[in-house]
């Protein structure tokens, strides 16, 4: 190995390097200066006794970095030395070509005021032409991620690893033994960055502006207006520039204190309920000695009150800090309120608005009210809204079809809480189909179509990296079911004109077909052949048929009744017609409850509407008599999963796209307001306006043809009235100190940390899946998330997923036939964190694809004091 250097690390353009390595008499050495990807020159030199140097000029070319090469070669025949008669060497040489650099410069005070105007003046150092953005960001957020100020010069002229491969053949040709040694080389790369400041704690509403880009001429200046929000702490202006023409970039900050003599500060919870009473605490700081008497008030919006007094006065001898606190009742408020806190001393005033909403956790509550329309007829419905007032609203639907409550089903899947991979498939694939099927306004389309892609978009989360899905994101194990029927929901997506994520249907693909050549006929697993149809069905759809084992499921002697019906739409979909009608033949529509439906989260329902997807596939005559009875049972108060209730609205939602429907031609009268729909299609659906208390509602039918009339009248029943449960499970709810001593939640001291300790029970000699325990705490109450704490990682314990929101934890679990292993524990940990009175709702268990286990208890009110 040839061991040289240069006589500098790093060079600007227009310098001349010198390279110096040992060397003998009468050799001869090829110099070689290379980059990223190709060789910029190249020349032989005689070397000199001792050592040789190169001079090597440095161009432009070569920023940001080369790599010189040289091979140094003596005489066969030298006997002077006993070097090897070829020596190799490579060292990196650093170039920096000023004209690439700009030096950006801002001009602005150094001190600012909350809501001052202030004047930024942005120049550059050297008078160059420059291209620029502005963004001013406060330092606590910047230190959450440790953020620098960016400079595309260290990116765009990083240095880059040696990209020229460099071998000889000089042992073929010499002949001589000149030691071992590697024959390619690729050397070089970049450096890791810096670390930045610590993080530091920021109490205040963050502060992030963005302008530009502005455009600045050589050696101009530009002046631009910026008005600080109420804010206090530090910011920083940070200013990033670039110039095409040149390759040159930039970048400059400045960080600045934001202050007044006289500042004021309030802090509420994330979220208020109903009814709910909380202290507010406003912490003065007077920061001048001139700020002597201070007096502060409060400015509420609508619904909120003060109990007691509505202004505070206090005094400061010397610069200090000091709190008060006022009481507010939110019983009358709802939805997105605001309290503005004015303090006010000395010539000086200060302002902070917190911005709070005001939520009532029970879930909505919706009662159907249904009428039928003779031809050219007229009638009435009035009715009054229940529950919490604020909570309510109304939708109404006309359908020439006996009613299918498409509205309630729909609402109950997308208000659904829980977000499995079957779940955000189920709220949103019968969206898929409204606008074919359903009269809606403009709004209420694109709200649909918001929901389908935002649907795409988290779908592709679940994804990992051999193409299967899996149910919970984050799970390194593929679901099988949910994989196809996300996978069927994505192709139909797409055959609406919706874009699926990059790479999504490929992987997805190649997946289904690896798994449906994988299977393998079971006579001891429950609905295996049913998951391998619709696997073959999904592939058929999406345009990849694989007729081999779509052939091998025809041969299995077992073959259910329901993968008969997928076969058969898989066969259809293939192009193989007299297959698809041989199977449909020896298939029924008599399906009876699955005995085992948790590998496919099945229902005698869900199978039906599968079949019914297949008849309308094949046209078969027998689905409008399946489409009636599935209106029913969607129409009745049945229950169904979020499976089962979805893929009921599609199929429908496909027999009524492909037979069509009566006309509509109505006009109703909503409390004074009148409205008309004539349409082609079979259903419309409006949303009424609803006012508090009664409202009045009559239509008329202007058509030969019978009318039904749904109308869903939804609202949210006050905290307290919510109804007790219990059908399969039990659950119990302990709450103890971090020493494990219990304690009563009754009334808790402001800052008290404690574990809330959940335990639930299977009471049935049957085991259950898929378990869901949502429990919500109280609004003064703030989970304490431990991941990162010594108290452990105990919210996650038993749990196969865990869900933490700002006001409640969701686990997800299997449980055990009744017996030793028939329950689980999770504990939460809490912080009795903001005075008040508080509503504590009730802990609800659920077997999400089974009614027959659920248990919900009744809240209590709690106290935070001092």
């Amino acid at each position: 190995m040839l061991v040289f250097s240069a006589d500098k690390e790093q060079y600007n353009v227009g310098q001349t390097a010198k390279i110096k390595f040992p060397s003998s008499n009468e050799g001869r050495a090829l110099i070689s200066v290379e980059n990223g990807s190709d060789v910029l020159s190249y020349k032989w030199v005689k070397t000199t006794q001792g050592e040789t140097t190169v001079n090597i000029p440095i161009t432009k070319d070569m920023a940001p970095n080369v790599f010189v090469n040289i091979s140094l070669l003596q005489p066969h025949a030298i006997t002077a030395n006993d070097l090897p008669i070829r020596l190799y060497g490579v060292i990196p040489m650093m170039v920096e070509d000023p004209n690439t650099k700009l030096q950006p410069e801002i001009q602005m005070p150094n001190s600012l005021k909350p809501e001052q105007e202030f004047k930024v003046t942005v120049s550059e150092k050297n008078k160059k032409a420059m291209t620029y953005t502005i963004a001013m960001v406060e330092e606590g957020l910047l230190d959450l991620t440790r953020f620098k100020t960016p400079n595309a010069w260290d990116e765009f002229y990083a240095r880059e690893a040696l990209g020229v491969k460099t071998w000889d053949i000089f042992d073929d040709v010499i002949g001589a033994y000149s030691g071992s040694i590697d024959q390619v080389f690729a050397i070089g790369g970049d450096g890791s960055a810096a670390a930045g400041k610590n993080q530091k704690a920021n109490r205040f509403k963050p502060v992030v502006k963005y302008l530009g880009p502005f455009n600045l001429d050589a050696g101009g200046k530009a002046t631009h207006n910026i008005k600080m929000p109420n804010y206090i702490g530090a910011i920083r202006m940070m200013v990033v520039a670039g110039d095409a023409k040149t390759e040159a970039y930039g970048s400059a900050d400045k960080s600045v204190q934001v202050k007044k003599p006289l500042m004021v500060l309030a802090s509420l919870p994330r979220k208020l309920s109903p009814g709910e009473k909380v202290t507010l605490p406003v912490t003065v700081f007077a920061m001048e000695s001139n700020v002597k008497n201070v007096n502060i008030s409060l400015k509420l919006s609508n619904g909120i009150e003060v109990v007691g007094d509505r202004t505070k006065s206090m005094s400061f001898s010397r610069p200090d800090e000091q709190m008060a606190y006022f009481e507010l009742d939110v019983s009358k408020a709802k939805g997105f309120n605001t309290i503005e806190v004015m303090a006010n001393g000395n010539g000086e005033t200060s302002t902070y608005k917190v911005e709070i909403d005001v939520y009532n956790p029970n879930p909505i509550t919706s009662k159907a009210l249904d009428r039928t329309l003779e031809p050219n007829s007229t009638t009435s419905m009035d009715f009054s809204t229940f529950g919490v007032p604020g909570t309510n609203s109304a939708t109404v639907e006309f359908s020439t079809m006996p009613p299918m409550d498409f509205s309630r089903r729909l609402q109950y899947l997308v208000q659904y809480p829980h977000g499995c991979l079957e779940q955000t498939t189920s709220s949103v694939f019968p969206q898929l189909y409204l606008s074919d099927i359903f009269d809606l306004p403009y709004k209420k389309k694109q709200e649909i179509k918001s929901n389908i892609e935002n649907g795409i978009k988290r779908l592709g989360m679940f994804q990992q990296p051999n193409g299967g899905m899996s149910y919970w994101m984050g799970e390194n194990t593929a679901n099988d079911w949910s994989t196809s029927y996300a996978g069927h929901f994505m192709i139909e997506a797409e055959k609406k004109g919706f874009v699926l994520p990059l790479t999504f249907k490929n992987n997805w693909l190649k997946y289904q077909k690896q798994a449906a050549q994988e299977w393998r006929p079971s006579y001891r697993t429950y609905n295996s052949d049913l998951a391998q149809a619709y696997r073959l069905y999904t592939l058929a759809l999406a345009g990849s048929p694989d007729l081999a084992a779509m052939n091998r499921l025809r041969e299995f002697s077992e073959i259910s009744n329901e993968a008969k019906w997928r076969l058969a739409a898989a066969y259809a979909l293939a192009g193989q017609k007299e297959a698809s009608t041989k199977i449909s033949s020896t298939a029924n529509i008599n399906f009876v409850p699955p005995q085992y439906n948790y590998y496919d989260y099945g229902s005698a329902d869900r199978n039906r509407a599968m079949a019914l997807e297949t008849m309308v596939l094949t046209k078969n005559a027998k689905q409008r008599e399946l489409a009636q009875d599935m209106a029913k049972d969607l129409s009745s108060d049945e229950w169904m999963s979020t499976q089962t209730t979805a893929y009921c609205l599609l199929a429908m939602a496909k027999m009524v796209e492909a037979n069509g429907g009566k006309s509509l031609k109505v006009q109703y009268t909503f409390n004074g307001k009148e409205e008309t729909i004539d349409t082609k299609s079979a259903i419309a659906q409006r949303e009424l306006f609803v006012k508090d208390g009664s409202n009045t509602f009559s239509f008329k039918n202007n058509q030969e043809n019978v009318v039904y009339v749904r109308v869903l009248n939804s609202g949210k029943l006050p905290l307290g009235q919510e109804i007790a449960e219990q059908r399969g499970l039990s659950v119990s709810v302990e709450y103890k100190d971090l020493n494990g001593n219990k304690i009563d939640i009754g009334k808790l001291m402001q800052g008290q940390d404690f574990v809330a300790s959940v335990t639930v029970r299977n009471l049935k000699n049957s085991d259950v899946n898929d378990v869901a325990l949502t429990q919500i705490f109280p609004s003064g109450w703030e989970i304490v998330n431990t991941r990162f704490t010594d108290f452990g990682d105990t919210t996650t314990s038993q749990a196969r997923y865990t869900d933490i929101r700002d006001d409640r934890v969701n686990f997800y679990f299997d449980l055990s036939r009744k017996g030793k292993y028939d329950s689980k524990t999770f504990n939460v940990m809490l912080n009795a964190s903001y005075l008040g009175t508080y509503y504590l709702p009730g802990v609800q268990a659920e077997a999400m694809y089974d009614n027959e286990f659920l248990v919900r208890t009744k809240g209590r009110w709690v106290e935070v004091g001092k």
